[in-house]
């Protein structure tokens, strides 16, 4: 029995692989900064002084909220595949702003090198959609799925 190599199933399991640790890598990194943000004065307060007086964003309390919340949203709804260039534009834009503003420096291969490779995946699902196997494809009309499966094997 020889197997045979589609070439567009692969590229959707390698989606779904991606779109799953992606997803999953955010939801872990922003779920308790967001607990914590909501629940806990000593997190806040640390929140305040790093995008504060660290990145020196304004309103830092809201700017920590509002990136984690993304970062976390985002992890969620790419997990899942639903919406899912909205949710990759949130987790790039954010890894993007991690890297320029927090990350560049002395502490680059430390962080810098998670954050950009977060938001270069992420890229993937800008320009690619969910794939195959998400929540997205239930809602998409037909065309688009023979133009996505054209844009694989061509």
């Amino acid at each position: 029995m020889k197997l045979q190599y589609d070439k567009t199933t692969a590229w959707n399991l390698v989606l779904l692989i991606i779109r799953f640790w992606l997803g999953y890598k955010m939801i872990a990194a922003s779920y308790s900064s967001v607990i914590d943000i909501i629940f806990h004065p000593k997190e806040r307060a640390f929140f305040i002084k790093w995008f504060g007086d660290d990145l020196h964003y304004p309103m830092p309390l809201f700017m920590a909220f509002l990136a984690k919340s993304a970062e976390f949203t985002g992890g969620i709804f790419l997990f899942g595949g639903l919406f899912t260039r909205i949710a990759a534009s949130l987790i790039c834009f954010t890894m993007f702003m991690a890297t320029v503003t927090a990350n560049l420096g002395e502490n680059f291969n430390i962080d810098g090198g998670f954050t950009i490779s977060y938001c270069l995946f992420a890229m993937i699902f800008i320009v690619w959609g969910g794939g195959k196997y998400s929540l997205d494809r239930l809602f998409r009309p037909k065309h688009a799925k023979a133009a996505i499966s054209q844009n694989v094997t061509g």
